[in-house]
C-alpha cells in the first residue's frame, strides 16, 4: 500500500454512524414475500442459469430485488477507502493550491470583499471532517459549518453534454496535478501512481469483452480505471486495448449530464456486477458516477452497496473529490477489493466479437438486439429451431392448469430490426432464416487466478457472482499431496446467523461418515475463528463494530472456504441416460440426508454432479442452505392438501404489497434457487423434504429444455482433462439453448404447464435420434403424472423407481451416443 505519510501510524478508525442512512429516496426497493406478506418473489441477478433471459431490463430488475433495503448513503465512504492514502488535511492543502493556481474557483454568493477564500476553505475542511470517519487524530474543536454562501467550480470540468474523452482527460489532469502537489506538500518524490482513468472503445454492441453478458446488453462503461501496466510508457500514456476487459477493470464509471446522480447509478451497479462476475475473487467492487456538478462513489460487497454523493459546487465536495481521484490513482489492488489469498496471473485470450446482427444494420453505437443469451455469452446463441406454439391449451389432467395467459405467446418484448419492423426473438428461426453475425477475433489480456489459498489453480469451475448474496465461486485446484488430483475449492460469503447451523450440518455429516452419493466438504479454517482470519462484510470490509452492525438492516456475511472432491458438472453429460443416472444418485443422496436428519433445501442443476465412471450414479453437493432436523423425516406421511392447486397458482401472480416498516434486517423467508423451487416454498410455506423432491422434478424438466444434446466427444475429453473449468471469454457452452418464452417466467417463480414442454423438448432433441425425443417426452409425462396423482408429495423410492424403470426401458437408445472418456 502506498502511504502518503509513512512516518505516522494508521490511526484507529470508526464509522461515522451519524450520517450513514438507508438510500431510500429515488432508489426502487422491491418488496418481496415474507412469512406474513404475500408480495412478489425475491429475485437475484446472481446464480442465473445460462438458458435464462439476461438482457439489460431483466438484470436491472433483478438487481433492484437483490438490493432491496441494502443500499446505504455513507458520507464517510471516501475516507474509509482512501483515508490512509489521502488524509483530509492533505486534500485540503491540495485544494488550497488548486485555488491559488485557478484550477478551482470559489466565490462568495453575495460577492463580499475580504478573505472569502480562506474562510471558505476553513468551512469546507470543517464540513469534511464532520462527515468523515471518526479518527483519534481528528480535530475536536471544529464543527461543520453551512456553506450556502460559497460557490465552488472546477474551471476545466467538461461542459454539458459531457464528452467521455474530455471527462477522462479532466480526471487524469486532476489526478496528476494532485499527485504533484502531494509530493511537494509531503516532500516525498517517491510517490508513484498505480492506476489511470481510460475510455473504453466506442462499440456498445459488445464494448468490453469478457463481461459475461449478452451481446444485446450495453456493458460499456463511459470510463474505467485500469492498472498502469495497461498503458504505454509515453509522455501521454495511451491505453492498450487488450487490457480493456472486465478481468482487468478496477473501477467502472458512468457520466451523466443531468444534475441528478441517480440517473447513472443503475448503470454503474450493472457494471459493478460485471466486475464481480469476471473477478469473483474480489471482496467488493467499485463504481463511480460523474455528472454536472456532482460525483458519486459506490462500493458493493455481498451485503449490499454503500455510496457517497458529493456536490462539486461546495467545499466539502471538492475536498472529497480530490481524495477520491487521487486515492484511485494511488490505491493498490487490495484497496479495490482483491483477496490476498488469491494470486493473479495474466493470459492472452482470443475472443470472437460479433460486429453486427445483419449486413444492413446501421452502426449507431447502440444495440438493436434484445438478446436472450446466457450470462456468460460472448457469441450470440444460434440453435436449431424453436418449437411450434401450441394452438390449444394442454390437458388439465396433470392437475397443473395454466393460469398465465402470456405463457402461450412469444415474449412481449420485441426488437426493432434495421428495417424498422418488429420481431420476436425467435421469429427468424420460425421463418427458416438464421440471423447473420459477422465476427472479428480480438486478443485480450485477461487476469486469471493461478494460486488460491496456497494451492495451484487450474481455473474457475463455477461462479454465481452478483453484488449482494453468497457470491459462491468454485475453483479447480491441484491436490497438495500428489500434485495430480483435481479438487474443488469453494468460497462463499455466508450469513453469520447461519454459521452455527452450517457447522451443525457439517458435524452431522462427518459423524455419519461418507456416502457414495453425497460429496461432503471439509473446511480450510473456521470462518468464525478469533485468530484474525475472519473476513466479514460489515466487520473487516465496512469497519463496523458489533453495536453499529445492529443499526443496519442488512445481514453480515463471513467468507467461508471449503474443499471437496471434484465431480463432473451436469453440463458435461454424454447422454440423456447419463444425466438421469445423475438424478437417481442425487435422490439416493438426498434420501440418506433425510435418514440422518439433514434437509438440503437447495436442489438445483448446479448442486447435482455426475459420476466420473461409466454407468456410475450422480451425487448431491452444496450444504450452504441445509439445516439439521429429525432423522428419518422422509418417512413421515405426506400432509393433506390444504389449498387447491388452482388457488395456489393464482396466488403466485398476485400484485405486490408493501413490507411492514421495522428495524429488523431484511431477509427472505425462503431458500433455494428460484426456477427449481417448489410451489409451497414459493408461497412461503415451511420447507419440507417433499419440496426438495419436487425441485428434482423441475431440474429434470428444465434440463432437457436447456440443452440440445451433449457436447462433442473431443470437447468433453478436453473439458475433463482441464477439470471442467470455464474457458475465459468463451461464452456459454455451445450446446446450451435458451428456454422457451413460456418457461422464462420460471426464473421469477411462476410455473408454466409442464406438459407444454413436450414439443420444445422434442424440437431440441429429435435430431439426436428418432427415439430419443419420444423417450424424453415419456419420461417427463410419467414423472409429472406421478407428482400430479400424489399432489406433489412424492417419496424418494417412487421417484427413483420411475427413473430406473425408464433407464431399463430405453437402455438401447444410449447406443446412439458415444462414451467419450477413458476411465
Amino acid at each position: 500500500m502506498t502511504t502518503l505519510q509513512p512516518e505516522q501510524k494508521v490511526q484507529p478508525v470508526r464509522r461515522n454512524m451519524r450520517h450513514i442512512r438507508p438510500a431510500r429516496r429515488g432508489d426502487q426497493d422491491i418488496p418481496v414475500r415474507t412469512a406474513d406478506k404475500n408480495s412478489p418473489m425475491k429475485q437475484s441477478a446472481g446464480n442465473k442459469h445460462p438458458s435464462e433471459n439476461h438482457t439489460r431490463d431483466v438484470v436491472d430488475g433483478q438487481m433492484n430485488h437483490e438490493l432491496t433495503k441494502a443500499r446505504y448513503r455513507s458520507p464517510d465512504l471516501a475516507d474509509l477507502m482512501f483515508g490512509d492514502l489521502v488524509t483530509t488535511s492533505l486534500a485540503r492543502d491540495i485544494l488550497e493550491r488548486f485555488l491559488a493556481d485557478g484550477t478551482v474557483i470559489c466565490k462568495e454568493v453575495k460577492s463580499k470583499e475580504g478573505e472569502e477564500t480562506r474562510h471558505a476553505l476553513q468551512a469546507a475542511y470543517a464540513d469534511a471532517v464532520a462527515h468523515a470517519c471518526l479518527r483519534s487524530d481528528a480535530p475536536s474543536d471544529e464543527t461543520s459549518e453551512s456553506e450556502t454562501k460559497y460557490h465552488w467550480s472546477w474551471t476545466k470540468f467538461p461542459s454539458t453534454p459531457i464528452n467521455e474523452n474530455k471527462l477522462v482527460v479532466f480526471l487524469n489532469s486532476v489526478a496528476d496535478h494532485a499527485l504533484s502537489a502531494a509530493r511537494s506538500i509531503l516532500g516525498d518524490n517517491s510517490l508513484k501512481p498505480r492506476n489511470r482513468f481510460a475510455v473504453p472503445p466506442m462499440n456498445k454492441k459488445h464494448g468490453i469483452p469478457l463481461s459475461y453478458e449478452p451481446d444485446g446488453e450495453d456493458m460499456r462503461p463511459d470510463f474505467i480505471v485500469l492498472p498502469l501496466v495497461a498503458f504505454t510508457d509515453d509522455e501521454e500514456p495511451k491505453v492498450n486495448e487488450a487490457y480493456v476487459n472486465f478481468t482487468a477493470i478496477l473501477l467502472a464509471g458512468e457520466s451523466k449530464s443531468a444534475r441528478n446522480a441517480r440517473d447513472g447509478l443503475t448503470q454503474v451497479q450493472r457494471y459493478m456486477r460485471g466486475i464481480k462476475r469476471a473477478q469473483p475473487w474480489l471482496r467488493f467492487a467499485t463504481g463511480m458516477a460523474v455528472g454536472k456538478d456532482f460525483v458519486a462513489l459506490l462500493r458493493g460487497d455481498c451485503s449490499g452497496i454503500e455510496r457517497t454523493e458529493l456536490s462539486l459546487t461546495d467545499g466539502r465536495g471538492c475536498i472529497e473529490f480530490i481524495r477520491i481521484v487521487l486515492g484511485i490513482v494511488l490505491a493498490d489492488k487490495q484497496e479495490f477489493g482483491h483477496n490476498r489469498d488469491v494470486e493473479i496471473g495474466e493470459k492472452d485470450v482470443s475472443v470472437d466479437i460479433p460486429e453486427s446482427r445483419s449486413a444492413s444494420t446501421p452502426n449507431t453505437g447502440t444495440s438493436l438486439v434484445n438478446s436472450d443469451s446466457a450470462s456468460q455469452s460472448v457469441v450470440p446463441p444460434i440453435f436449431s429451431g424453436s418449437a411450434p406454439e401450441l394452438e390449444t391449451s394442454c390437458s388439465t389432467s396433470s392437475g397443473f392448469p395454466n393460469t398465465d395467459p402470456l405463457s402461450r405467446t412469444t415474449s412481449s418484448k420485441s426488437r426493432t430490426t434495421s428495417t424498422g419492423s418488429k420481431r420476436g426473438p425467435d421469429d427468424e428461426m420460425k421463418h427458416g432464416r438464421k440471423a447473420k453475425s459477422r465476427k472479428r477475433t480480438v486478443t485480450l489480456r485477461a487476469f486469471i487466478p493461478v494460486r488460491v489459498h496456497d494451492r495451484e489453480c487450474m481455473g474457475i469451475l463455477f461462479t454465481s457472482g452478483s453484488i449482494r448474496g453468497r457470491g459462491t465461486t468454485v475453483y479447480v485446484v491441484v491436490a497438495a499431496d500428489d500434485g495430480k488430483t483435481y479438487l474443488a475449492l469453494k468460497t462463499s460469503w455466508q450469513d453469520v446467523t447461519r454459521a452455527e447451523e452450517q457447522a451443525a450440518v457439517l458435524k452431522r455429516l462427518s459423524d455419519h461418515g461418507p456416502h457414495p452419493n453425497v460429496i461432503i466438504p471439509s473446511r480450510l479454517f473456521d470462518p468464525m475463528a478469533k485468530d484474525g482470519r475472519v473476513d466479514s462484510t460489515l466487520g473487516s470490509i465496512r469497519a463496523l463494530l458489533d453495536d453499529e452492525m445492529r443499526q443496519l438492516q442488512v445481514e453480515n456475511r463471513v467468507l467461508t472456504v471449503t474443499m471437496s472432491d471434484l465431480r463432473r458438472p451436469v453440463a458435461y453429460f454424454w447422454s440423456p441416460h447419463d444425466f438421469v443416472r445423475g438424478v437417481v444418485g442425487a435422490l439416493l443422496g438426498h434420501q440418506y440426508l433425510c435418514e440422518i436428519g439433514i434437509l438440503h433445501r437447495d436442489i438445483s442443476e448446479n448442486n447435482i454432479v455426475l459420476s466420473l465412471c461409466r454407468g456410475g450414479l450422480g451425487a448431491l453437493i452444496d450444504f450452504d442452505m441445509a439445516i439439521v432436523g429429525r432423522p428419518n423425516m422422509h418417512k413421515d406421511p405426506p400432509p393433506p392438501p390444504s389449498i387447491p392447486k388452482k388457488q395456489i397458482l393464482a396466488s403466485l401472480l398476485q400484485p405486490s404489497s408493501p413490507l411492514p416498516m421495522n428495524d429488523k434486517p431484511y431477509k427472505a423467508q425462503r431458500t433455494g434457487t428460484t426456477p427449481y423451487m417448489s410451489i409451497g416454498v414459493l408461497r412461503g410455506e415451511p420447507h419440507t423434504h417433499y419440496d426438495d423432491i419436487e425441485s428434482f422434478l423441475y431440474v429434470l424438466v428444465l434440463f432437457f429444455l436447456s440443452y440440445k444434446g451433449p457436447l462433442q466427444k473431443e470437447a468433453l475429453r478436453k473439458a475433463r482433462a482441464q477439470g471442467f473449468i470455464q474457458q475465459v471469454g468463451a461464452g456459454r457452452l455451445p450446446h446450451v439453448t435458451s428456454w422457451p418464452d413460456m418457461f422464462k417466467r420460471w426464473a421469477s417463480g411462476s410455473h408454466a404447464e409442464i406438459s407444454e414442454s413436450y414439443p420444445h423438448i422434442c424440437s431440441r432433441w429429435e435430431s439426436r435420434s428418432q427415439s430419443t425425443a419420444p423417450a424424453l417426452a415419456d419420461l417427463i409425462l410419467d414423472c409429472w403424472m406421478m407428482f400430479s396423482r400424489h399432489d406433489l408429495k412424492v417419496a424418494h423410492s417412487q421417484f427413483i423407481k420411475l427413473l430406473q424403470e425408464w433407464l431399463t426401458q430405453y437402455a438401447g437408445d444410449e447406443s446412439n451416443y458415444v462414451y467419450p472418456f477413458d476411465d
